[in-house]
C-alpha cells in the first residue's frame, strides 16, 4: 500500500532531482519584459520591450532641465512601468535587493512583495533580504511609476557571501520566458531558521488545506470524524487524476491543446496531465508541459482571457471539495502569472462537485470528474 509518508519521500527525492537538472541545464537570460504605460496608475499600455536590467535614469541635463521620454508612445513625465519575468539565483544564501526610486517602486520575488517605496518623492534608497536556493528559478514582479520631475529605477542585488555591494541585476540572471528544460520553479519565503523547506516545482497555494503532506498529524485524542476520514483516504493508493510518478524527467517535449482561438465564449476545455498530490493543490512536475504549451498559447494570442474552472468528484464533504478545486484553480492561474501572462487576462473559480462530467457512482469514470478546465471569455 502506498502511504503518506512515501509521498513526503518522493517529494523530497523530486526536490533534489530538480535541484541538479537545474543546476546543470542553467541557459543565460537576457532580460525582463518591460511593459510601459501613459499615466501613473498603468492606465494606458503604449510600448512592450526586452529590457537587460532596471537601470534607467530618465532625467537629463542641468538641474533636471529635460526629461527623456523611456521610448516611443511614453511620455517624458507621468507614466508607469511594469516589469515581469523570472530570476534566477547562482548560489544558496541570503541576498541583498536594493532599490532606488524617484518617484514609486515595488517588487515582488517568488509571489511575495519585499519592497514596497509606492510614493512621490526625491530619489529614495530602500532595501531588503531574501532567503534564495541556488538553481532556483523565481517569479519576479517590479511597478514603478514617475510623477514628475527627476526619474530614476534601479534594482539592485548583492549576492551571497560577497562584500561588493549591490549592482544591478545582470540580464544573464533575468528572463521574459523561462527555458523549456527549467523544472526548478520555487517560491520564494523569508528565512526562517526553525522551518525546514524543500524546493518544489509549481506554485503552492496560499492558503493550505489541513490534510496537506508537510501538516503534522494531528493527536488522535484532537482527531475529528472528518479529519480521520481524510487521512484514512490519504494512505490509499493514489489516485489516477490527482498524481504522477514523483520522479519525472526534464520537460523537453510541449504538450498539444486545442486551437483556442477558435472556440466560441463559454467553451471548455479539460487541461490534460496535470497533475497534484492526493488532496491538495500542490503542482507535480509531470503538469509543467501542459502548463507551459497554456502560457506558450495565450502569448501568441494576446487578446483570448479565460477562466480556470477547478472541479472535484463527490466524495467527501463538500465544503472541503469546494476550497480544494479553488485552490487548484488559483495555484494554475499563479503557474501562468509566473510565466509572464498578464493577471487580468485570467480569473480562477472553484465548483467543486457541482459539475460533473461522469457518473460519481461508477469508479471507472468518476476520476474524470476530477479535472481543471479553462474556458473561453
Amino acid at each position: 500500500m502506498v502511504t503518506l509518508s512515501f509521498y513526503r519521500a518522493s517529494l523530497a527525492v523530486t526536490g533534489l532531482l530538480l535541484s541538479n537538472l537545474a543546476l546543470a541545464q542553467h541557459q543565460a537570460g537576457t532580460g525582463l519584459r518591460g511593459q510601459y504605460y501613459q499615466g501613473m496608475k498603468f492606465e494606458k499600455l503604449v510600448l512592450t520591450r526586452s529590457d537587460t536590467t532596471i537601470d534607467f535614469n530618465w532625467t537629463v541635463g542641468p538641474n533636471g532641465s529635460h526629461f527623456v521620454s523611456p521610448g516611443p508612445g511614453v511620455p517624458g513625465e507621468s507614466f508607469s512601468v511594469r516589469w515581469i519575468g523570472h530570476i534566477y539565483a547562482p548560489t544558496t544564501g541570503t541576498y541583498t535587493f536594493q532599490i532606488a526610486t524617484d518617484d514609486g517602486m515595488r517588487v515582488w520575488v517568488g509571489g511575495k512583495k519585499i519592497l514596497d517605496s509606492w510614493n512621490n518623492q526625491s530619489v529614495t534608497t530602500s532595501s531588503a533580504q531574501l532567503q534564495m536556493d541556488a538553481g532556483g528559478y523565481y517569479a519576479l514582479r517590479v511597478e514603478y511609476y514617475q510623477a514628475g520631475r527627476d526619474s530614476r529605477a534601479l534594482v539592485a542585488w548583492q549576492l551571497p557571501n560577497t562584500t561588493t555591494g549591490p549592482q544591478p541585476i545582470p540580464s544573464t540572471s533575468l528572463y521574459q520566458n523561462l527555458p523549456d528544460n527549467v523544472l526548478l520553479l520555487v517560491e520564494a519565503a523569508p528565512p526562517k531558521p526553525t522551518v525546514a523547506r524543500a524546493p518544489v516545482a509549481g506554485a503552492v497555494p496560499t492558503a493550505p488545506l489541513p490534510t496537506k503532506p508537510s501538516t503534522p498529524t494531528p493527536k488522535p485524542s484532537s482527531t475529528t470524524p472528518a479529519t480521520a476520514r481524510r487521512r484514512r483516504a490519504e494512505t490509499r493508493p493514489t489516485r489516477p487524476s490527482d498524481s504522477a510518478p514523483p520522479v519525472v524527467a526534464a520537460d523537453t517535449t510541449a504538450t498539444p491543446l486545442p486551437d483556442l482561438s477558435a472556440l466560441n465564449k463559454g467553451a471548455a476545455i479539460t487541461l490534460p496531465n496535470l497533475y497534484f498530490i492526493q488532496s491538495t493543490a500542490t503542482l507535480l512536475p509531470a503538469s509543467r508541459p501542459v502548463l507551459n504549451a497554456l502560457a506558450r498559447t495565450l502569448r501568441a494570442q494576446p487578446a483570448l482571457k479565460l477562466e480556470i474552472a477547478g472541479h472535484t468528484d463527490n466524495v467527501g464533504e463538500a465544503a472541503l471539495n469546494l476550497r480544494l478545486s479553488e485552490q487548484r484553480a488559483r495555484v494554475v492561474r499563479q503557474y501562468l502569472v509566473q510565466q509572464g501572462i498578464d493577471s487580468v487576462r485570467l480569473t480562477a473559480r472553484g465548483y467543486g462537485s457541482a459539475k460533473p462530467v461522469a457518473d460519481n457512482q461508477d469508479v471507472q469514470q468518476r476520476p474524470r470528474n476530477r479535472r481543471v478546465e479553462v474556458i473561453v471569455q
